[in-house]
């Protein structure tokens, strides 16, 4: 089928977006550093979550992030700017040192075996299976700040990773600003500040959140469209257009998550795609 004139237009946007797309460094931990970084990982895990956050926790996930903004309200969205590179070793060394009552040297070193150093700069590292618990538990005041600011005003606070969404009553673009200097206390910086009126959908991690349900975004459904003309191409090897079909898979379960009305188009679609994967 082909596209109208506006969703072509929206398709070259995405695709211009993805390619343009600078690739991230990533600092990944190995052999016995990345046990360690596991089991450290383990042990904060086994600390009982706040409500609010939903990244990295069994049972909780980016659909159950969006599901918290099914409101009738205006939002707010902001995002911690390089989050992990902005947790530096001094980040961690208080959060050991003050949160988990260790010992200086014992603070020290742990935040020694968490942290990156490169060019004389210590951070948490982008690859390791800790950094996205322990950057939180790091800066779990400040959430805990923002969180406080939304519940006495009626509202909802949800983060996941670096991405913090506020659904509130009387919820304006000023409470961008008040948020943004909460996080600036904390050395850290903000970006991709959004305010959603009570009659526009939210855009929350990855989905489309409306007042009474949730919808995937619309570039996940330009990815899949993408992906299954590479699936078709008769020109391309048996490896790429496997490989193809794997990532489909992937786009389809996704949306199938966040949409359940297309969860059964999804499973058949899969089945076919699978007899194409390799």
């Amino acid at each position: 089928n082909s596209c109208t004139g506006k969703q072509a237009l929206a398709a070259l946007k995405i695709n211009r977006l993805l390619e343009n797309k600078k690739p991230r460094p990533v600092q990944e931990p190995k052999d016995a550093l990345r046990r360690l970084h596991r089991r450290l990982a383990i042990l904060l895990l086994r600390i009982a979550p706040p409500d609010y956050l939903h990244s990295g926790l069994g049972g909780r996930s980016f659909v159950t992030n969006a599901l918290s903004h099914v409101k009738d309200m205006p939002a707010i969205k902001l995002d911690v700017k390089r989050f992990y590179p902005s947790t530096k070793w001094a980040h961690v060394f208080r959060f050991f040192r003050h949160q988990m009552k260790c010992s200086p040297d014992v603070a020290g070193l742990l935040a020694t075996i968490a942290c990156f150093r490169v060019n004389g700069d210590s951070h948490i590292p982008t690859g390791s299976c800790l950094s996205q618990i322990l950057a939180y538990y790091c800066h779990k005041t400040m959430f805990d700040e923002i969180n406080n600011l939304a519940k006495a005003r009626g509202g909802e606070m949800t983060v996941y990773v670096d991405d913090i969404t506020i659904s509130m009553p009387d919820a304006s673009p000023a409470d961008i600003r008040r948020v943004g200097r909460i996080i600036t206390r904390q050395s850290l910086a903000w970006h991709k500040q959004r305010f959603f009126p009570r009659w526009v959908a939210k855009r929350v991690t990855g989905t489309i959140v409306k007042s009474d349900h949730i919808e995937a975004d619309k570039k996940h459904h330009f990815k899949y469209r993408n992906t299954l003309e590479r699936v078709d191409d008769p020109t391309a090897s048996i490896e790429d257009r496997s490989r193809a079909a794997r990532s489909a898979i992937g786009i389809l379960q996704s949306i199938a998550q966040i949409d359940k009305r297309q969860a059964q188009s999804a499973k058949g679609m899969s089945v076919k795609l699978r007899s194409l994967a390799i």
